[in-house]
């Protein structure tokens, strides 16, 4: 076994665990005293890249961009096609050092590759979303690739394949030489076989004529890739394919969230996406004793506790991953149980239970512990988003205003939903005061992403437009109201605060920022209450509404009032009028608000009829 690879492997797990234990100094002193270590570049590499993730502000997912594209050039030029020449023509002897580091460095290369796709599919920009497709598919074929020599030298070394983790071995059907629209100058990376293995994974890149030729040249002289595989040893070959597992189940999770659009993209690429593949392959990961073990635990908790219910995975039911969550926790109870990121979780499985004053606890703690501002802000996130769960707008305002005066992501939004809850708690003064601050501001954002847009199409409605002067309390409460709603949270509210929106709802009609608005937000309030009849009636009576002759303007409230009354028809026993409905919320709109969220959530309501 080769002792300073795993010397390195572990300074980089022992650095990984430090820094998630809010213990960022110690961290950054040890990665410092192994500056050349490729586990350290790596696994400093990870982290910043799921912070970047969480954060989702622009300087760190471009700090991030930087540190995957050196990783992905040093990892290329290690394993490339013409090193393997010299080792061919100099017919020099691979050590177990050599051979574990070349495994290493095609997984890590594959990782770049899926996080530099999830960083451009974020954009959500048409080119974005191409580019990151041709990534996914390098990516792809190198996990491929890789884990065929891995799984070989697993079953050599102990007679049977891993349990609990077996990827679905699906070759790329077409576009061997397909060229990327805007390929990156790292894209004529290729991967060489390992010492002797054979398998029939297509080349990752189509072979030019000098590599013909020279394979040629090679076979007519008796050079040959032919030689005795070292001997790696059991606990190696184990951490190697737990390292597999890791990306490649981030890689299938990525893109089995996809929306559909995009999907005729990856199927054209000729690869696809299984959910269901990319969990135990994380789960498999986060077992093994890899550097990467932690971030699978924190990958499969940002699922459980943050997609699934924000894309609504599981329908109304935003607390079916809470289970797992609470398993992932407790099973890393006693090595993280003071780490910020890890509270936050548990405060995130706390709210989707409504548990609200427990998942304050939990985020006001991890501020506590965190050493990271974005650890901080990330938690004073949720807090103001529990203030808003509990219709505290006071408190709300007060949070949601520090965000937008300290954090660097999307300053318009939180500036909005302040101005908003100032409204709904009646401080209009405040609330003029705030918008005129802000108004210049807004006027030079740049509508770059779905958000930017969604915030300039309610900047109109915040204040009277002819008289300047704000409108009433109920009607910046609705505009709350489709703030939860839209961002999957009504459903975290407690049974009182859902009847106190539902008898708001009912006598508001007169005052609604949106047509059918309303009708959409009580019918969703009766569905969390459990009364399926009259959310139905609602959602019916809000496309009523809006039918045909006011369908111009705020046409997500239609869109979305179909899918809620498709998707109650069918768990209401009457599918086929419920996949009528979700069929035309899925055709008949275009280019309104949260639309490939919408998207997801109707692909997975008609996947279930």
């Amino acid at each position: 076994m080769a002792e300073d690879a795993m010397k390195d492997w572990k300074i980089a797990r022992t650095g990984i665990s430090l820094l998630l234990n809010n213990k960022t100094e110690e961290a950054e002193t040890l990665f410092t005293e192994h500056p050349h270590s490729f586990h350290v570049k790596a696994g400093r590499c990870f982290v910043l890249f799921m912070n970047a993730l969480m954060t989702f502000e622009e300087d760190k997912f471009q700090q991030a961009t930087l540190l995957l594209k050196d990783m992905e050039r040093e990892c290329a030029g290690d394993i490339g096609w013409l090193k393997s020449v010299k080792s061919k023509v100099f017919r020099a002897e691979e050590t177990d050092k050599d051979y574990v580091n070349k495994l290493e460095r095609q997984i890590v290369l594959a990782d770049t590759q899926v996080f530099s796709a999830v960083s451009l599919f974020l954009q959500q920009e048409l080119t974005g979303y191409v580019r990151g497709c041709w990534m996914l598919r390098k990516a792809w074929r190198v996990y491929q690739h890789a884990y065929t020599q891995i799984s070989q030298l697993y079953r050599r070394t102990f007679g049977t394949n891993p349990t609990g983790f077996s990827p679905c071995c699906i070759n790329p059907s077409n576009g061997s030489s397909l060229q990327s629209p805007q390929s990156p100058e790292s894209s004529e990376w290729s991967i060489p076989s390992c010492n002797g293995y054979t398998n029939n994974m297509t080349p990752v890149s189509s072979p030019s004529g000098l590599r013909s030729s020279l394979s040629m040249f090679f076979s007519l002289t008796g050079i040959t890739s032919e030689q005795q595989t070292p001997f790696v040893e059991p606990s190696e070959v184990t951490r190697l394919m737990s390292a597999a597992s890791f990306g490649y189940g981030v890689y299938q999770l990525c893109v089995s969230l996809l929306p559909p659009s995009v999907l005729k993209v990856i199927h054209f690429f000729g690869f696809e996406g299984n959910r269901q593949s990319g969990l135990a392959a994380l789960m498999y990961a986060r077992l093994g004793e890899d550097m990467r073990a932690p971030l699978a635990t924190l990958s499969l908790l940002w699922y459980h506790t943050i997609v699934r219910p924000f894309f609504a995975l599981d329908g109304s039911n935003v607390k079916a991953g809470v289970a797992a969550a609470k398993q992932l926790i407790a099973e890393c109870h006693a090595e993280f149980q003071n780490s910020a990121l890890f509270l936050f979780f548990a405060g995130r499985m706390e709210r989707l239970e409504t548990n609200v004053d427990a998942a304050l606890e939990a985020f006001g703690k991890a501020v506590e512990v965190a050493t990271q501002r974005e650890v901080k802000l990330l938690c004073l996130h949720e807090v103001a988003w529990c203030h808003v769960i509990r219709l505290n707008y006071d408190e709300a305002y007060r949070s949601l205003l520090q965000l937008q005066q300290q954090s660097r992501w999307s300053k318009g939004f939180y500036a909005y939903l302040a101005m908003v809850c100032c409204g709904a708690n009646g401080k209009f003064d405040v609330l003029l005061s705030l918008y005129g601050k802000i108004l210049p501001w807004f006027h030079e954002t740049k509508n770059e992403s779905q958000l930017d847009v969604f915030i300039m199409r309610r900047l109109p409605k915040i204040v009277d437009k002819e008289t300047g002067h704000p409108y009433t309390v109920l009607y910046y409460k609705l505009l709350v109201y489709e703030s939860l709603y839209l961002w999957n949270a009504l459903p975290s509210c407690s049974t009182e605060s859902l009847r106190e929106i539902s008898h708001e709802c009912k006598e508001n009609h007169s005052e609604e920022p949106m047509v059918g608005l309303t009708d959409l937000i009580e019918g969703a309030a009766c569905l969390y209450l459990g009364d399926t009849e009259a959310a139905i009636k609602s959602f019916r009576n809000c496309l009523k509404c809006r039918y045909p002759s006011k369908d111009e303007y705020d046409q997500h409230v239609s869109a979305f009032a179909l899918y809620e009354l498709g998707s109650s028809l069918n768990n209401n026993n009457n599918p086929n009028e419920g996949k009528n409905f979700l069929s035309k919320a899925q055709t008949q709109y275009k280019d309104y608000d949260f639309e490939t969220r919408l998207n997801l959530r109707i692909h997975a309501a008609l996947k279930n009829i």
